[in-house]
């Protein structure tokens, strides 16, 4: 064949476009979901607005108590954009007719696009910020005011420029009152602070600044001071119409007390005369109708009755009259005019159920926006935040949206396979080991429960085999042959218990409130583990509850002991096979009931307060203390890292390429503890054997900057941890000549394990039949042990990582990856195994034998590939944790990434899906051949046939 340029240049565009069309060929945002959460929304930072002047549609802007800015689009429920803030109490004012949005979150003042969320500009400045006022009006003086105080020191008031944040002016209050808010009008800037009285109570001063230089004009005090008691009594208005207002109740709650801030008059008016009854609870909202009229909501709450009172306030001649208002329940949206009373219309509340909601929430505060479409239509949307902290938004009565902002804040959560495959093994198990009439038996027993599922099986057969044929998602009711669809059972940091279903794009399967958690506190959550088709969820402090998977009903709800000195407990079986609860102490000491009769080869690893490992050895009813790790004093534990539960190792070599083989050290045992000099900032991380106690292993890195993060972790015979460093002329141990003389920066260290230096070595336990961790090498004085050797190295990488995890799968022949979170990037990255192995040779070029093994040469640096990133282009927020589970196919691995703000699944395939078709194979093609193969076979047959009838017959 004659090679022509047409050839050459075809050769080459189809060499170009085979690896183009395999980026798309990864099934991104098919297999995996994304739970985008802001967090629980707060009544004061949450409205509606529009995002500019010109648009004719509001955004739903809301500051969470998670510290995120975020905008919601009200049609969808979508996120159209979110902002991480530091942690802390918040205040998020919007600007009349305004592009910008002002948030003030522990003294540090921002402004944000409206549309966009893009930051426009930000000024910081010392003290916590008590009170926020925004004003684009420049009549009045247009600019961003702001109350600050530090602590131990006076209230200082600033005016910041509106479009730059500059500080124009500051004022200090040479009083100590208490400040309390801010408002401007024509009048002025009014700063309001609270004066303690004499004997009882507060009364309120308020001081008059001039807009424009911010000196002082006037200062009222109002005595108020027989009904202040606390600073939520005093209720400021802000800048409605042209006059501020100051309302605050009696303290019997029986009247309202108003005044136009700036004067020293105060209106009284009569609450709850109508009903008869004394009040418990007020909520007052404000809206402003005309240039010199101010509608006053007063939401009253008596016992088992609530009510609306609505006032209209004259400001020219300072009446207080009855009017009417807009009234929203938990069953209707009704809108009253504001004037007469008429009632402008009624939209009952169709409420959707559902499924996941176990416990029905009621509604804790709504947010409302009216928009008028004629002289008798109206388009009203109310955003309704639920007492479990889920979002909602209805729409003249039909609910639009529904956001699980509740789920935010995992602090906890594991796999649980509810589909039966367990019990299928465990079935298959027993009859393994039973005779052959009880086995035949459980055999009966077994097909006669599957029998009873033949008839959902048989509906669902249709859809499954157009799914298969079409390359689509099956039934969910259809049996889990792979293993993809497996449950996630969580827990929050506010109380609450979920189940997500990984094989339906995490499909919110129940939710339920198992703990009430007061604000500002964090269910202390140990741990979470499934025991068939329960969850056992374990509290620090002892405290334990068991939740069902399928349904979400919480049993066996166990309390802590009310001594301090219990840290949790630990649940492991005796010789009988029954389960005894062990008691950990706070100073990492074991309480093991009188009664219990446990393994003598049990070994328990606990940790106390002051940051030391024990290692306890059990037998019958007792706990002996084997071994101690003891930090030295400056020293402090960071991280501890063990095996995965699930680590199957399918080889107990590694194949090196002249066919030899480097044997693993596999010890299940293995700790890895991570420490760092309080004065000296030297890391060390100690691989040790949690049966003797001893350190096998230690590699140490100077110059660490602890407050970074530094994650680790171990699995198989490989280690691997992150940490920020400064590498400078040998300071690193085990880097190789790779780095320059001073390198500093976010450094990625994997160290791999083998039982010799030497291939085909078993190293000083070799050739011996039995071992031990306590005496491995007791008939040889000399050795030294069976020590590991350790090949480690470091790399630099962009960013910190502040978590690591593997890939698992069932018998773990597919080479595992690295999975990461990397909060810079907002990202969650599978590193292969390959590219951080520490075996690539270094300085020099693989040779071929190395290269058949798949080393290559050795880089300092590691970028993060885009094509690592399994979130693609999402942005996953807040996560700290990766939990992964093995599917039924090894080629795959599930994973799930939680935190305290989103959720985040997918599976992975760290070599390529070898054992499975993808949706890119044509199976009706296969089967039109095969079928057309089997047509045109049973087409010749009959001809072949009479073609050798003939053939014989010619030759008689």
């Amino acid at each position: 064949m004659r090679w022509t340029a047409t050839n050459v240049v075809g050769l080459a565009l189809f060499t170009l476009l085979c690896p183009i069309s395999a980026i798309y060929a990864d099934e991104a945002y098919q297999v995996d979901f994304h739970h985008v959460l802001l967090g629980v929304p707060q009544v004061e930072t949450t409205f509606f607005d529009r995002p500019s002047a010109t648009s004719k549609a509001a955004l739903l802007y809301t500051l969470s108590q998670s510290c995120i800015l975020g905008a919601i689009n009200p049609k969808d429920g979508s996120v159209v954009w979110r902002q991480q803030l530091a942690n802390g109490s918040g205040l998020l004012k919007a600007p009349a007719g305004g592009d910008t949005i002002i948030s003030a979150v522990n003294g540090t003042i921002q402004a944000w696009d409206a549309a966009e969320g893009r930051l426009v500009w930000g000024w910081r400045g010392s003290g916590e910020i008590k009170a926020l006022e925004v004003v684009r009006d420049g009549i009045t003086g247009r600019g961003i005011y702001i109350v600050t105080q530090a602590v131990g020191t006076r209230a200082v008031i600033r005016k910041l420029s509106e479009g730059t944040g500059a500080l124009l002016w500051e004022y200090e209050d040479e009083s100590a009152d208490i400040p309390h808010g801010l408002s401007v009008s024509k009048a002025g800037v009014h700063y309001v602070a609270l004066h303690p009285g004499l004997l009882q109570g507060s009364k309120i001063r308020v001081t008059t600044l001039q807009p424009s230089s911010g000196l002082s004009l006037d200062s009222v005090t109002l005595a108020a001071d027989k009904d202040i008691y606390h600073a939520t009594s005093l209720i400021l208005m802000g800048s409605i119409a042209s006059h501020p207002l100051l309302v605050w109740p009696d303290r019997t709650l029986s009247n309202l007390r108003l005044n136009i801030l700036g004067s020293n008059h105060i209106i009284n008016a009569k609450l709850g005369a109508e009903k008869g009854n004394n009040l418990d609870k007020i909520h007052i909202r404000a809206v402003s109708t005309a240039e010199d009229t101010v509608d006053l909501l007063v939401h009253c709450q008596s016992g088992m009755l609530h009510w609306a009172e609505v006032y209209q306030f004259k400001i020219t001649s300072q009446t207080l009259d009855r009017t009417y208002f807009i009234r929203t329940t938990d069953y209707d949206v009704t809108l009253f005019s504001s004037t007469s009373g008429q009632n402008l219309g009624q939209w009952p509340i169709q409420r959707k159920h559902h499924d996941r909601m176990i416990q029905s929430p009621s509604i804790s505060h709504a947010i409302s926006e009216v928009v008028s479409r004629g002289t008798s239509r109206y388009a009203v949307r109310v955003a309704l935040l639920l007492s479990s902290g889920d979002w909602k938004l209805v729409h003249n009565g039909e609910e639009s949206w529904f956001r699980p902002e509740s789920l935010s804040g995992v602090v906890a959560a594991a796999w649980a396979d509810v589909d039966g495959q367990e019990d299928l093994a465990e079935g298959l198990e027993a009859e393994s080991h039973s005779n052959v009439v009880a086995a035949y038996l459980h055999r009966l027993k077994r097909h006669a429960n599957d029998a009873r599922r033949f008839p959902s099986w048989a509906k669902a057969l249709p859809d499954r085999i157009n799914a298969s044929l079409f390359s689509r998602e099956p039934p969910s009711e259809a049996r889990d042959s792979f293993g993809f669809h497996k449950v996630i059972v969580g827990a929050t940091g506010s109380g609450g218990l979920f189940a997500l279903a990984a094989g339906e794009k995490g499909k919110i399967i129940w939710s339920v409130q198992a703990s009430k958690i007061e604000p500002g506190q964090r269910w202390p959550v140990e741990s979470i583990e499934i025991d068939k088709d329960h969850a056992l969820v374990r509290i620090f402090g002892g405290e334990s509850l068991r939740v069902n998977i399928k349904k979400g009903i919480i049993f066996d709800n166990q309390f802590g002991s009310p001594a301090q000195s219990s840290k949790t407990n630990l649940v492991l079986p005796d010789i009988s096979g029954a389960a005894v609860s062990i008691q950990v102490k706070t100073d990492g000491s074991l309480g093991l009931p009188k009664s219990c009769h446990l393994d003598a080869n049990t070994i328990v690893v606990t940790q106390d307060q002051e940051k030391v490992i024990h290692g306890w050895t059990l037998g019958g009813a007792k706990s002996q203390l084997a071994w101690k790790f003891v930090t030295q004093p400056n020293e402090k534990i960071i991280t501890l890292a063990t095996r995965p539960s699930t680590d199957p190792s399918a080889s107990i070599g590694k194949a090196l390429g002249d066919r030899n083989v480097l044997y693993k050290f596999l010890n299940p045992n293995l700790l890895l503890i991570g420490t760092v000099t309080t004065d000296t900032f030297l890391a060390s991380f100690y691989i040790l054997d949690s049966v003797s106690g001893s350190v096998l292993h230690t590699l140490t890195h100077p110059n660490v900057d602890a407050t970074q993060p530094i994650a680790s972790i171990l699995s198989e015979n490989w280690l691997a941890y992150s940490v920020f460093s400064t590498i400078s002329d040998g300071g690193a141990v085990d880097t190789g000549d790779a780095f320059p003389a001073s390198a500093s920066g976010h450094q990625l260290v994997v160290a791999e394990l083998f039982e010799s230096s030497l291939p085909n070595d078993r190293g000083p336990l070799g050739s011996k039949p039995n071992a031990s961790s306590l005496r491995p090498c007791a008939d040889d004085a000399d050795s030294p042990g069976n020590n590991p050797y350790v090949v480690s190295q470091t790399y630099i990488i962009p960013a910190a990582i502040s978590s690591m995890a593997v890939s698992t799968t069932l018998q773990g022949i597919t080479p595992r990856s690295l999975l990461c979170t990397v909060p810079f990037l907002n990202s969650v990255i599978a590193i292969p195994r390959g590219f951080i192995d520490p075996r690539r040779p270094v300085g020099r070029d693989a040779v071929a034998a190395e290269m058949e093994e798949g080393l290559f040469r050795h880089s300092a640096v590691l970028n993060f590939d885009p094509k690592w990133a399994l979130n693609h282009m999402r942005e996953v927020s807040g996560i700290q944790k990766i939990i992964t589970s093995p599917s039924m196919l090894e080629s795959t691995s599930l994973v799930f990434a939680f935190g305290s703000l989103d959720m985040f699944g997918t599976r992975i395939v760290p070599i390529g899906g070898f054992d499975i078709l993808g949706k890119g194979f044509n199976k009706i093609q296969l089967i039109a051949t095969v079928a057309a193969l089997a047509v045109g076979t049973g087409l010749l047959a009959p001809m072949a046939r009479k073609k050798q009838i003939d053939t014989r017959w010619k030759g008689i």
